[in-house]
């Protein structure tokens, strides 16, 4: 048996939708990806969906499917959630390795290894269930492969877009559950995953006064040698149904992907052409600017910000650091406010720039929960006073 799961980095994620047209047009518009490709009419009828291929960048791609017969995979789930992420997408060496080492640790398979040879050359993939209700994880062995995947008709070669925003790969995908053990206990156990990074925070920490209030707790798993990240959180009490957390969990009507975070390596550039296209971002509050020197001076970080501050602060960039470095990040609205559709989903998407800092910055992670909790109560998805469910 293998050591380790055979991970080689991230092939795709398949987002689900009903409205294929506007998902598309939201992808290539506001985020710059290039449709290359589309499931042939064979697949289609055979899988009871219309699916799309859109590159993002060399390592990041999408499928975008949408149900034409109500036994479909996409069907079923939309059926339970609305529009989000149902399958990511792994590349590994050896489907066989793979099998062997989940196998023993419990994993549940959804299908036997599936072996395709056609023009392209021979792809095996096989998929197991997670512990995140309806998202499931497809393992796929595609060294010797051309192609995307045999469903898929191309226009263009996997790995041949560059993406005009700068995006390079996927940096880390992270989740939402209403209890993180059976979860955590799932990228341990089964999946051979390493902690990486945690932390617990709530705003009765800062205001113990407040008469309601909410919390995370949230821990980062990973794969190191090909430095897959999940980042996880949970609700924390006092106030649990207040927290943004449980409120996705109510949003998504379950567990999910809360968002996809997209590296780079100019953010000023890339968030001004996104803004540009009418892709709209969290807003950061001044405070968080004024008071950013010296939470960059407790976390250990002893260098110098090149990009300008204020120019930071005007497009509602947020900064933070650790003794290794700092990093940049934005978080757009969830595509349920872009679209002003409740069935588009609850998820969103971030942009990072890393300039030596590998974490996951803790006051970055604070101002996020914040600035979400402040929108969600616009839009009053909090209560200002919350019943204790005793019996």
């Amino acid at each position: 048996m293998s050591t380790q799961l055979p991970l080689t980095g991230i092939h795709s994620y398949e987002h689900y939708v009903s409205d294929l047209a506007r998902a598309e047009a939201f992808y290539t518009q506001k985020l710059g990806f290039k449709r290359i490709g589309a499931a042939t009419s064979a697949a289609a009828e055979v899988d009871g969906m219309e699916r799309l291929v859109l590159a993002g960048g060399p390592q990041i791609h999408v499928i975008l499917s949408k149900p034409i017969k109500d036994w479909s995979v996409a069907a079923n789930y939309l059926k339970m959630h609305p529009e989000g992420i149902g399958f990511l997408n792994f590349r590994v060496s050896s489907v066989d390795q793979a099998v062997a080492y989940l196998k023993p640790r419990g994993a549940s398979f959804l299908y036997a290894p599936q072996v395709t040879t056609d023009s392209h050359g021979t792809l095996k993939q096989v998929a197991i269930a997670t512990a995140l209700d309806d998202v499931n994880i497809r393992l796929i062995e595609d060294a010797g492969y051309r192609g995307f995947g045999p469903a898929f008709k191309l226009d263009q070669e996997p790995g041949s877009y560059t993406s005009p925003l700068g995006f390079i790969n996927v940096d880390h995908f992270t989740c939402n559950v209403r209890t993180l053990q059976p979860l955590t206990a799932f990228y341990r156990d089964v999946l051979g995953f390493e902690k990486f990074w945690e932390i617990e925070f709530h705003t009765n920490d800062v205001n113990p006064n407040l008469p309601v209030g909410s919390g995370l707790y949230s821990d980062v798993y990973w794969h190191p040698a090909s430095n897959i990240k999940f980042a996880n959180n949970e609700p924390i009490a006092p106030h649990y149904r207040n927290s943004q957390i449980d409120i996705y969990c109510r949003d998504n009507r379950g567990s999910g992907v809360q968002h996809v975070a997209f590296r780079v390596n100019n953010i000023m550039n890339t968030v001004t052409t996104m803004q540009h296209s009418g892709c709209n971002f969290l807003a950061s509050t001044p405070s968080y600017y004024e008071r950013m020197p010296a939470r960059l001076q407790r976390s250990g970080f002893t260098g110098t910000i090149r990009e300008d501050v204020k120019a930071l602060a005007k497009q509602h960039i947020l900064v933070d650091a650790s003794a290794k470095g700092y990093l940049l990040q934005i978080f757009s609205h969830e595509l349920a406010r872009q679209f002003q559709d409740r069935e588009a989903g609850p998820l969103f998407f971030e942009v990072i720039q890393r300039e030596g800092d590998e974490g996951f910055g803790g006051g970055n992670f604070r101002a996020l929960f914040e600035t979400i909790e402040v929108d969600q109560i616009a839009m009053h998805k909090v209560a200002a006073k919350l019943p204790l469910e005793l019996i």
